[in-house]
């Protein structure tokens, strides 16, 4: 039987489930836990009434109302739809008029889709969202109606539930006319990357994936792996193009580890996109797990990181225990160039394999879509950890980015769905919710390929 308390709060009471508060809270007693965004949350607990956990949400006289469609909160009138509108590439106007056949647009999203499991056994990191907006049948159809909504051509999830993949996504994304690979986790983790593409646009000619957990190495001791897809377009099918789909540790305090399946990850990408002394276009998608100003992000977007005299776990320029001049164990193969030994034995470029030089360098320095010079700056985020924050990325090759011509370039960005800023999402409220069917906002880019190279 569900017994309710009353008492006495200012202006308008609202009796709004919540998740089960966990046991040892002092009973019979309110407790302020946040305020959040001009509404005021409260919780109230009974010990032996477990099922009378609510929040008591205070509503403002001077606050505009809230309900689970829309935010309309004070000095803030907008949706999320009205936010995330396409921006183009400032020189997107220098694009020449060419002959069809000569290039394709294509769009590609990236989305955590937040694995139901995860939500579920740490409930504390979803107490201020509605109950209803956690549910998976709900969740689930938020989902599909962004999915259906976006019709990307080419989509690359994360966190994707094994059991969901095969009931859920494939089924849809079949139904819709697109293709599906997956890869779940090592040891039998419960989730995965999935990566999806229109069968009208593209063919597959190769599917690799990569296992990041490496037995007897501490700093590959996690489950995480990639997904890397060879798609090759209808249109021109002697083109290839190599897309990427990863999710990367999330442990804030050990960005060596993130760092490790890095090296691992880009040896890999190497192996597979290299083709007569050149590279395929590269678009890389996934959750990351670092922020713009990191070193990691230097990283990708420079081709090179002095990791010699680092902190061994964070990676910053103080601590006591430091790195060396080795990084990854030698018997692993992979060279400071984050390339195999195998591979560069092939191409007859033994003299790169560098070991233990304290550096790291790779050949594929990539471009951000969402933090870009080609867009008005602006902090944007994709999910909240600890602060809003950007962990998610689309990354992409552009071959001939020196040339001032777009159209030399094999990739070149056209368009990007705009993310909310940081001030956005702390007045659209915490995630998942009614507009957004995950914890992280997915991303979606629109690029043109060229077919001159």
């Amino acid at each position: 039987m569900i017994q309710f308390y009353s008492c006495r709060i200012v202006s308008h009471i609202k009796l709004v489930p919540a998740l089960q508060i966990p046991r040892g809270i002092n009973s019979k007693k309110m407790k302020r836990s946040m305020e959040y965004n001009n509404y005021n949350y409260y919780q109230y607990t009974s010990s032996g009434h477990e099922a009378a956990n609510y929040h008591f949400r205070e509503y403002h006289t001077s606050t505009a109302r809230f309900d689970s469609r829309h935010v309309r909160s004070q000095g803030f009138d907008r949706t999320l739809t009205e936010i995330r509108k396409w921006e183009s590439a400032t020189d997107c106007q220098k694009l020449k008029e060419r002959q069809e056949g000569q290039f394709l647009d294509f769009t590609i999203m990236s989305y955590n889709v937040l694995a139901q499991q995860y939500l579920e056994t740490m409930p504390y990191l979803y107490s201020k969202c509605y109950r209803e907006d956690l549910e998976w049948p709900i969740r689930q159809q938020r989902l599909l109606d962004q999915f259906k909504e976006s019709e990307a051509d080419i989509v690359c999830l994360q966190e994707v539930e094994a059991e969901h993949y095969y009931e859920t996504y494939l089924p849809f994304f079949q139904s819709q006319g697109y293709y599906g690979t997956f890869k779940q986790k090592t040891r039998k983790k419960v989730d995965g990357c999935a990566t999806f593409f229109k069968r009208c646009k593209f063919s597959l000619k190769g599917e690799h994936s990569l296992e990041m957990r490496k037995n007897g190495k501490h700093i590959l001791n996690r489950d995480n792996i990639a997904l890397i897809s060879i798609l090759a377009p209808l249109k021109n099918p002697s083109k290839e193009i190599c897309i990427v789909n990863t999710h990367l540790l999330y442990n804030p305090k050990r960005e060596d580890v993130r760092l490790a399946q890095l090296q691992l990850l880009l040896a890999e990408i190497d192996h597979v996109a290299f083709r007569d002394a050149t590279y395929l276009p590269v678009v890389f998608c996934g959750d990351l797990n670092l922020s713009p100003s990191s070193s990691l992000y230097s990283f990708l977007s420079q081709g090179r990181l002095k990791y010699e005299h680092l902190e061994q776990k964070k990676l910053t320029n103080n601590g006591s225990k430091i790195i060396g001049k080795t990084f990854l164990p030698k018997d692993l193969h992979i060279s400071d160039s984050c390339q195999h030994l195998k591979a560069l034995e092939k191409r007859n470029c033994i003299e790169k394999a560098v070991f233990s030089s304290g550096t790291l360098t790779h050949a594929l320095a990539f471009k951000s879509v969402y933090n870009s010079d080609k867009f008005p700056k602006a902090h944007m985020a994709s999910t909240y950890q600890n602060d809003w924050t950007l962990v998610d990325y689309i990354l992409y090759s552009e071959n001939g980015e020196e040339l001032d011509e777009p159209e030399k370039r094999e990739l070149t960005l056209l368009k990007r769905l705009r993310l909310p800023t940081d001030e956005d999402c702390k007045k659209l409220g915490p995630l998942p919710n009614s507009q957004n069917g995950s914890d992280h906002y997915h991303l979606e880019a629109k690029f043109r390929w060229h077919f001159n190279k």
